[in-house]
């Protein structure tokens, strides 16, 4: 959320170096100091995973989801209440408590789920840095299970272009294709640097079972558009960025309505999302205050056919959510060895809901869900990274009055220690401990999500519900040796009391009901290993492998949904100057899929082979072959019992495009 603006890579550079890009083969970024000037996160003690706009368009993903899935310890997970949507999940917790930024800004969750992963593209994105766990006193309530921060491309002072067209098709179902279409323009003239970006995804919806009413695969169509400007005047950078999102998405299910006869039912969802920052950055010296200004609105209307006998939609629920936020953060060096980041946030929360039911032709109800519910919150915060010879120490304090909860404190303290074991040999150890703070959302108190058309099931709000409180404990080391191989381990431990999560509630009929409780106690604890060999230039191989337990101690059971154990390794030679092949091959685990855990969602692999030629320095071609080992689950069926399998929904995907740059 916050950027630290101040220069501590001056005094950094006078003990340690701080690695370049090149110098660090898994991509990490150490921050030195509580600075890393390439990087919108600042966290000194934790290691930040990054992934750079170079292996985005080398390895083909076309929207944010796909690009997570790569990054070690961040796993998606599907969200059964939208067809196709996906979360981010990291260290067992995901949907609500993983912190999405745009720029060093969050973006607002959807309004029937946790932020969909899949709605941004990918053309904008300069890099994705991740950081896992909850101790941070920059990031806010929400950043409980880590941060994923987008760092879009920015105009410099030469005409930028860039232009993707893909198409796919899948070997089981012809009806399977997808296309997509993204451009990029930037340039700077007058002082004036500017930026326009499109795209355009589309994808029809399929059946792995013709002979079901329930379809394996949503139809959808995704447009993003963005407008960035900035002007630099004397001592201050003003910026204006507007961001655009419209989602469109088609679920089709089947739904009984005799003894023994089922019939075809219909989701359809469309979301419009504005987004417009205005900012400005002043620098004096050391010194720098950024202020800004950020207004979210997002509309999102659901349409539902949940019986098979009408040929109308019976439900029609439009949601209107509106964010509003302002900060100012102020940032400074003293004493040659303190970086200190303070700021002041102002957050707000409007939303309005609606639901027109039609039960037959001539009977038409109106009803208003939610009438013009608010909150807001203050919240305040300061971090001073002390940096001194070889190790850093970072205490932060975040102090939050909300409107329905009052006051809370949130402290934290972070240490890293800087070792060179020998000449080849370079160390860092971290270590960081600290405490969170979430109130429910909007979402969470208020919303009714009636999806009995989709999966037979309704979710209400719950206005009892109570903030979540957090503990979380990161323990890790890193070895860089050579230049040219890197081995990290972590340990974690993470304990919430009054999580926030979905439980059914006892129904009188068939359709499931679900509303939103607080577990007493969560504790989510694990392991994550990686190495990163880079033999040479052309020739890189890298493994990562993460456990995790998530339980509830008042039941002593998993929690849904979390995938035990995963592991991923990716490959990437180039065996001529113009030709490379990346192969990619992950591993999720089991999970449960009921609170009793009596159900189990079966592990799966997935290979991925993706190939670039380049043609020249203006033009690559490529392909692929996305789930080579065509892993798929079940074909859907018309049922009232919910089955559960979270593997893909799709076998072996086979696709080709072309990529212009700078033309």
């Amino acid at each position: 959320m916050a950027l630290l603006m101040c220069a501590s890579s001056l005094f950094a550079s006078e003990t340690i170096e701080a690695p370049l890009k090149q110098e660090n083969p898994d991509n990490t970024v150490f921050i030195y100091g509580g600075l890393n000037t390439k990087s919108g996160l600042i966290d000194s003690a934790v290691k930040t995973e990054v992934l750079s706009s170079e292996e985005i368009e080398d390895s083909h993903y076309q929207n944010l989801s796909e690009a997570v899935s790569d990054i070690a310890g961040v796993s998606e997970i599907s969200v059964d209440r939208r067809g196709g949507a996906k979360t981010a999940l990291i260290q067992g917790f995901g949907e609500n408590s993983v912190l999405v930024m745009i720029d060093g800004t969050p973006v607002s969750q959807n309004s029937s789920f946790g932020f969909d992963l899949t709605q941004i593209s990918t053309e904008n994105i300069e890099k994705i840095e991740v950081i896992k766990g909850g101790a941070s006193a920059l990031y806010g309530s929400q950043a409980i299970g880590g941060v994923i921060n987008i760092v879009t491309k920015k105009p410099i002072n030469k005409r930028k272009t860039f232009i993707d067209l893909s198409s796919s098709m899948s070997a089981d179902s012809s009806d399977a294709r997808q296309v997509n279409a993204k451009g990029l323009y930037s340039n700077r003239l007058g002082g004036v640097g500017h930026k326009f970006t499109l795209s355009y995804r589309n994808q029809n919806d399929y059946d792995l079972n013709e002979n079901t009413y329930a379809k394996d695969g949503p139809k959808f169509s995704k447009f993003n558009g963005s407008l960035y400007l900035d002007k630099k005047i004397q001592n201050n950078t003003l910026s204006l960025g507007y961001l655009y999102f419209n989602d469109y998405v088609k679920s089709t299910s089947s739904k009984p309505y005799g003894s023994s006869t089922f019939g075809e039912v219909d989701n359809e969802t469309k979301t419009q999302t504005h987004n417009i920052k205005l900012q400005n950055i002043y620098k004096s010296g050391s010194a720098s205050v950024k202020t800004y200004i950020n207004a979210e609105f997002i509309e999102d209307d659901l349409n539902l056919n949940d019986n098979p006998k009408t040929y109308f939609k019976e439900t029609h629920k439009l949601t209107k959510y509106d964010s509003y936020r302002a900060e100012v953060v102020y940032d400074d060096t003293i004493f040659d060895n303190h970086a200190i980041s303070t700021g002041l946030l102002y957050k707000e929360d409007r939303v309005n809901q609606d639901t027109i039911t039609q039960q037959t032709e001539d009977i038409i109800v109106e009803h208003s869900d939610i009438d013009h519910k608010k909150v807001w919150s203050l919240q305040g915060y300061v971090q001073d990274n002390y940096f001194k010879e070889n190790y850093e120490i970072s205490p932060g304090l975040r102090l939050q009055y909300d409107s329905n909860f009052g006051y809370n404190f949130a402290p934290k303290v972070s240490f890293s220690l800087f070792n060179e074991l020998n000449d080849s040999i370079e160390s860092k150890t971290w270590l960081t401990i600290g405490t969170g703070h979430r109130s429910p959302s909007i979402k969470e108190r208020y919303f009714t999500m009636d999806h009995s058309s989709v999966a037979n099931y309704i979710v209400q709000g719950n206005e009892n519900l109570r903030p979540e409180k957090s503990v979380s404990v990161q323990l890790g080391n890193k070895l860089d040796i050579s230049r040219a191989h890197s081995i990290h381990g972590n340990i974690f431990y993470n304990r919430i009391s009054d999580l926030i999560e979905t439980t059914e509630l006892p129904s009188s009929n068939s359709t499931k009901i679900f509303s939103y409780e607080n577990f007493d106690k969560v504790e989510s604890s694990g392991i994550e290993l990686g190495s990163t060999l880079k033999a040479n230039s052309w020739n890189t191989l890298s493994l990562n492998y993460s456990y995790t337990e998530t339980i509830n101690k008042q039941t002593g059971l998993q929690l849904v949904g979390r995938p035990l154990y995963t592991w991923k390794a990716k490959h990437s030679i180039s065996p001529t100057e113009n030709i490379q092949v990346i192969n990619s091959l992950r591993y999720i685990g089991r999970k449960y899929t009921n609170e009793e855990n009596t159900k189990v969602s079966k592990g799966y692999s997935s290979l991925d082979t993706k190939i670039n030629y380049a043609y020249n320095k203006s033009i690559n071609l490529y392909f692929g072959i996305n789930n080579l080992l065509n892993t798929v689950k079940d074909p859907s069926s018309d049922t009232v019992i919910a089955v559960n399998d979270d593997r893909p929904s799709l076998g072996r995907l086979f696709y080709t495009g072309i990529q212009l740059k700078d033309f």
